[in-house]
């Protein structure tokens, strides 16, 4: 008798099986995001987010971008002429309703210097939240924030100190 609730436990510290399918395409369209950025593919923002999302950027980004539209426009001119390596890990995704979700992931960001930067790297670290809402069987976020915890490295790797 007192070893089935030993061995219930477990199953209750995780998502229930009906999120286990959903949590997992969060989780790609997290790692999309991190792709999309290395390989300059801003358009693939437009399956990631809500048209309508809301975008929380560190300095010297602006502080708040509203629309992908307008976010893969920031984004794209931030990360021009740059070599990046962005790195989504620890993930955790809480669900509110079959529709809804939260997810917070840890940032890992490094970004190569070239010509006469070659050799300089600079990597940051943060955390992103996301809001996630299902529309049409997909999800995608229409909330995201980030917030850096600090470079390691060279600031000439970014091409100029940002």
């Amino acid at each position: 008798m007192k070893l089935l609730p030993l061995l219930l436990t477990p199953l209750l510290a995780f998502p229930t099986l009906a999120h286990t399918g959903d949590s997992i395409e969060i989780r790609n369209q997290l790692s999309r995001y991190a792709i999309a950025l290395d390989a300059k593919t801003f358009n693939v923002l437009s399956t990631i987010f809500t048209p309508d999302a809301v975008f929380t950027f560190p300095a010297p980004l602006p502080p708040q971008v509203t629309g992908v539209q307008n976010a893969q426009g920031v984004l794209a001119q931030s990360l021009q002429g740059v070599t990046t390596q962005h790195s989504i890990t620890t993930t955790v995704v809480d669900f509110d309703s079959n529709n809804a979700a939260r997810s917070t992931s840890y940032l890992i960001a490094t970004y190569f210097g070239a010509g006469n930067l070659t050799g300089k790297a600079l990597t940051y670290y943060g955390t992103y939240t996301d809001q996630w809402v299902q529309t049409n069987g997909n999800w995608r976020s229409k909330n995201r924030g980030l917030v850096l915890v600090g470079p390691i490295g060279d600031l000439a790797a970014f091409g100029q100190a940002r």
